[in-house]
Parts: C-alpha cells; structure tokens; sequence
C-alpha cells in the first residue's frame, strides 16, 4: 500500500503529474519527493548533502576498488526508506563514473523491516534515471544472521550501537564486508555513538577515526535530531 504521507510529498501535495499518466505509481512519488528534496530541503536533507561532500573533501571516495567487471560495489545496511538515494546516487555518478573511476556502480541496501514502497519507488527511479550505469537493489535481511555482499564502500546510517542488543555482531558483520581496500563509514546522531563505533571497530583491530559534519560547526552538543551528524571513518580493508 502506498504511505499515508506520500501524497504530500510534492510542493503542492499533487504527486500524478498529468502529462506522465502510465508511470508507474511509486515512480512518480518518487519524483515529487525528488523535487521536494532539491528545491526545499530540510534540515536533514542538507545535512546529508553536507555529510557525502565531506566524505569526498577527506578523501573517502579515492581509490575505492572495483570488482572484475570494474563496477564499484556499494553497500546500505540497515537503509529504512533509503530517503538518501536522491542526494547518493547523483553525487557517486559525479564522482566516481564521471571521473572515469568505476565502469558501473551497483548499490546494494537491506533493512530487516521492509520498506516495500519505497524501496520499490527508489529501485524504479534509479533505473529510469541512470539506465544501468547505477543500478539500486534494496531487500530484506537479517545482518544478524549474515553478512551483505563485499563492497568496496560501505555507508551505514545510524546504528543504534548504545542501544546494546543486536548490533555488535551487526557491526562485525559490516566490517568484515570489506572488499580489500574497500572502505565503511558509520554516521551517527550524537557523539557516544560514535564512540560506540570505534570501540566495536577497535575490538575487531580495525582504526577508525571520528569526524563532525561541518553543517553542524558550532551546535550544542546535545542538539537532538541532528542526522548524519558523525562520520566513522574506517581504515581501508
């Protein structure tokens, strides 16, 4: 069933163009939210623009290896909504396929609670936008039980590693999904999890280092909702 919200997502809460009648239904919601996210993006929008621009000024995106058919492997674990393919998507085809550094980028997001809207709006959207040279495949999956495919980078959002439970072997899970060389980045709210972070990486003998997103230079501290605030940069593989 579609989101009680998504008809709300346009600027004008009217997400059925007339002149694209025969598009798929989750199609063209994700187009109206496309356009809310570019032309009025909230607070967490711009902090994740922010957030991926800085990976790349320190360098997370050099090097990243390849697989033999010299696509870039990218994983999203525990994705929800993947609310970022919008931002994601268009900013890796600019710096890595534009730049020559990958033949193909292939994403690969999981949850262990379905999103099955959105997940199959994002995977048509990113098929209608990038015809093959990215392609996008969000399923369900426990990474509890297993580990996701290899991948030469890893961008895990919001861990909820203080909450204790489940996400250590999650966490050693992600880690041990690193192609050799490849990278993993954690973000985070708040600055104990980010620690949280490090010391499970520690524990596995991996470095890791912590990094604020410059959108948030000089807030409080205990600022709540303050997503992708935190980058855990990990070592490469």
């Amino acid at each position: 069933p579609m989101p009680q919200d998504a008809g709300s997502a346009g600027s004008q809460g009217n997400w059925l163009p007339k002149s694209a009648p025969d598009l798929p239904r989750e199609l063209l919601v994700a187009f109206d939210m496309v356009k809310k996210q570019r032309t009025s993006p909230d607070q967490r929008d711009q902090a994740y623009r922010c957030w991926i621009q800085s990976l790349a000024a320190w360098g997370v995106l050099e090097n990243l290896p390849l697989d033999a058919q010299g696509t870039l492997q990218v994983t999203a674990p525990f994705c929800h909504d993947f609310f970022e393919a919008p931002h994601l998507l268009p900013f890796l085809a600019s710096q890595i396929l534009d730049r020559g550094r990958a033949r193909r980028i292939q994403v690969q997001g999981c949850d262990v609670r379905p999103q099955d809207f959105w997940w199959a709006a994002w995977e048509k959207w990113t098929e209608h936008e990038f015809s093959g040279r990215i392609t996008l495949q969000l399923r369900q999956q426990d990474l509890v039980q297993e580990p996701q495919p290899l991948a030469g980078l890893i961008l895990a959002a919001h861990p909820e590693v203080t909450n204790g439970g489940p996400w250590l072997p999650i966490l050693r899970h992600v880690l041990s999904s690193r192609s050799p060389k490849g990278r993993c980045v954690f973000a985070t709210f708040y600055r104990q999890e980010a620690e949280a972070c490090v010391q499970i990486c520690h524990a596995q003998h991996v470095m890791a280092e912590i990094r604020e997103n410059p959108f948030y230079a000089g807030r409080p501290a205990d600022e709540v909702g303050t997503f992708h605030r935190y980058a855990v940069i990990v070592a490469p593989a």
